[in-house]
């Protein structure tokens, strides 16, 4: 069997093990805890599939990340649901929430093989595996994942040398560690018999299974051969004001067929936004993109349309500015996985009305969109390495130019202001020393009369 897998990769290098316990252990229930995009939990559904068992399987996740997993968008859950559904939806369900509410599903002593991949803090993975012991079954094995991850707050490692002393245990070291443990008092024989023989020979073992990682991940985290399973392309919109900074919490997604070229897409903002900025991410991986114009449409119609002058408009761009012809059409060459180009949109959006929904309609050109792994591992290995660090250079010095222009601009605003002042200041002067100058003639004047007198 082969798998098909996405990112992050980070588990990848286990799924053979995954294999061999789902068939060693022929449970009837597996349970994953913290499934991101579902590579560990599909690899298990498809162990499950091949030996046609009576296995329920169910992955248990709130699908918005975490501290160590990172933050992550609806795209991530939708995209696990394509693939996971037509697949293995006849025996296996997607669960979504939190570890201690998804408790209430499960009968006690019902699963056998647990999966605890959540949050990686010692407090976190103590907890999961304490309040999910109850729900195991007296052939239960639990697996551990990121048992060799230290630092940046991860306790995995701490816990599992825990479990070490009250249960048989063993641990992989690759892909960030895998710990198995055998919890039940009644585990399946062929499996108590792959752990006598593993602590026995760790070295043997662990060398077996990294060799078998290594035909689908390197050591660098890349994939090998045609495991990688091509995603759809999401393009993103973020918005800010400001004040703000850009956060998956102030961002739309939509998923586009790039296939077709030139999209029109569509993003609704909530209802009562009326953002500064706006950055458009036409895909998560490298490539050429265009953009030829930008719409806005406030609901009620106090404001429809189409942003001008975008290139005066550009904020921070991530990718190489292309020249095309026309200053309304715009095209970025991108060798990272973050493209994007950031227009100012506050001024266009002045006097809409703050209690409608905002509709931005990007029409962007596809124009080369990389998202095969090899051809990035090939770009890497040649040239295009050297230009894609050229981009980033020159993106940084066009940022700072931009951000350079913008103080500029301030100090001068701000000298305006000033010179306003002195200029009200003298003119105030003017008018003062004229004042002085009609009184003191007035009185040399009377003088002069009463003199005369």
């Amino acid at each position: 069997m082969r798998p098909g897998v996405v990112p992050p990769f980070g588990w990848v290098g286990h799924i053979p093990f995954a294999y061999l316990a789902v068939d060693l252990l022929r449970p009837a229930s597996v349970v994953e805890l913290g499934t991101h995009s579902g590579n560990s939990y599909l690899a298990m559904c498809q162990a499950v599939r091949a030996l046609d068992l009576a296995t329920r399987c169910c992955a248990v996740d709130t699908w918005q990340g975490d501290a160590h997993a990172s933050r992550y968008g609806e795209q991530v859950f939708q995209a696990l649901r394509a693939r996971h559904d037509p697949r293995y939806g006849d025996f296996s369900r997607l669960i979504r929430s939190s570890f201690d509410d998804a408790l209430e599903h499960f009968p006690d002593r019902s699963i056998d093989l647990l999966h605890i991949d959540g949050l990686h803090t010692y407090e976190a993975v103590r907890h999961d595996f304490e309040t999910w012991l109850p729900k195991l079954s007296d052939r239960a094995v639990v697996l551990l994942h990121d048992t060799a991850a230290e630092g940046q707050g991860f306790g995995v490692h701490a816990f599992f040398e825990e479990l070490t002393k009250r249960y048989p245990c063993f641990g992989f070291n690759h892909s960030h560690g895998l710990g198995v443990v055998a919890v039940g008092t009644n585990v399946p024989e062929p499996f108590v018999g792959f752990m006598q023989r593993a602590q026995a020979n760790p070295s043997a073992f662990r060398a077996f299974f990294e060799a078998q990682a290594a035909n689908l991940v390197d050591a660098n985290g890349h994939v090998q051969g045609n495991a990688y399973e091509p995603q759809a392309v999401v393009c993103h919109l973020y918005y800010r004001r400001a004040d703000e900074s850009y956060d998956d919490a102030r961002k739309v997604s939509v998923k586009v067929d790039a296939s077709h070229g030139t999209l029109d897409v569509s993003f609704l903002l909530p209802q009562g936004v009326l953002p500064d900025y706006l950055r458009i991410d036409p895909a998560d991986c490298p490539g050429v993109y265009g953009f030829q114009q930008v719409r806005l449409r406030v609901g009620g119609g106090s404001c429809d349309k189409l942003l001008d002058r975008l290139r005066e408009r550009l904020g921070h761009v991530e990718g190489e500015l292309l020249q095309r012809m026309g200053m309304q059409s715009l095209c970025i060459a991108s060798f990272g996985n973050d493209p994007y180009v950031e227009f100012e949109v506050g001024t266009a959006l002045a006097g809409a009305a703050e209690n409608e929904a905002l509709e931005v309609t990007a029409r962007v050109d596809y124009e080369l969109v990389i998202n095969e792994p090899s051809v990035h591992r090939l770009m890497e290995r040649h040239a295009l390495v050297d230009m894609r660090e050229q981009a980033r250079s020159r993106v940084d010095v066009q940022n700072f130019a931009r951000d350079v222009s913008k103080q500029f601009a301030e100090m001068n605003a701000a000298l305006s202001q000033v010179s306003s002042k002195l200029n009200q200041a003298s003119s105030k002067l003017n008018q003062m020393e004229q004042f002085m100058h009609r009184s003191l003639w007035r009185k040399m004047w009377l003088q002069l009369r009463k003199r005369g007198d």
